[in-house]
């Protein structure tokens, strides 16, 4: 058997196989370095403090070759700190880096539930999300996350829907554009960059046959509302999320308010983070 099925060049099922390609995990040790770095912050409490700020920026001078191997939420993966900041934060700091949105996920998240991750970066959420058996769809538009996440999903064998597109209003294509040189802070405008296809939610959601979802990510760098006000527009009430973690800190992209659209459909707020706000419906 094949370890994933391909049902369009955007959407890989991945059936829970062990990986077959690529290096094997290890392949890219962790330098004497950054174990020390990692003693001293990863899931302890300097993880949470701003010195591991100049840390951080010393443990991805020693990655100017490549990735490194090291694990998360006891999950192997393959961290490229140099130029994804998701990477190299969870890389020093574990459960440290975005530990509101973790224990959000705790609290909502049940076993066996289905976890939305719109904008999946490395897979930070999604790996959390999994490694507590849920089901997982994650999307990601930049073709080279997409593939560091599809690795280290296989890497630790697990099951999940991945697609490689952005979530938008409408059925199309547009730019992707890196911003400061972060593969993470890509954001849908005009500029140089990749081409990419654009999907709506609620389509996504079909096509992975998801009937009920507990808990939707969304971190698009300002393009939450084409995302989102479409779908609450057209998804009958069933599809709509029990609980929601949105980033709001680019809200000022935004052509329009989200918020009074949630308010509208139940949601209220019950939490924030330094970058995301945390929902729930009444």
């Amino acid at each position: 058997m094949s370890e994933h099925s391909e049902l369009s060049s955007e959407h890989v099922v991945l059936d829970g196989h062990p990986l077959s390609r690529a290096l094997p995990f290890g392949a890219y040790p962790l330098t004497d370095v950054q174990k020390k770095i990692r003693k001293i912050f990863f899931n302890t409490p300097l993880g949470y403090s701003r010195l591991r700020r100049p840390f951080i920026e010393r443990f991805k001078r020693d990655c100017s070759s490549g990735p490194v191997d090291a694990t998360l939420f006891g999950l192997k993966v393959r961290f490229y700190p140099q130029d994804n900041q998701t990477d190299s934060k969870s890389a020093v700091c574990g459960t440290c880096y975005n530990h509101r949105e973790l224990a959000w996920l705790r609290r909502h998240l049940p076993k066996g539930g289905t976890f939305v991750d719109v904008g999946a970066n490395m897979g930070f959420f999604s790996f959390y999300a999994a490694q507590r058996e849920a089901r997982v769809i994650a999307v990601e538009p930049n073709p080279m996350l997409f593939e560091r996440l599809a690795t280290n999903m296989r890497l630790n064998g697990m099951r999940a829907d991945l697609l490689r597109a952005a979530v938008g209003d409408q059925e199309g294509s547009g730019q992707l554009v890196q911003v400061n040189g972060d593969f993470g802070g890509g954001r849908i405008g005009a500029g140089h960059g990749a081409a990419v296809r654009i999907r709506p939610l609620l389509d996504i959601l079909q096509v992975c046959d998801v009937t009920a979802v507990h808990v939707l990510k969304i971190d698009i760098e300002g393009y939450e509302d084409r995302a989102l006000l479409p779908f609450f527009r057209e998804a009958p009430a069933t599809l709509w999320p029990d609980h929601l973690i949105m980033e709001d800190t680019e809200h000022g992209r935004w052509a329009q308010d989200v918020f009074p659209v949630l308010q509208r459909c139940g949601y209220g707020r019950r939490a924030r983070s330094r970058g995301n706000i945390l929902l729930s419906r009444f």
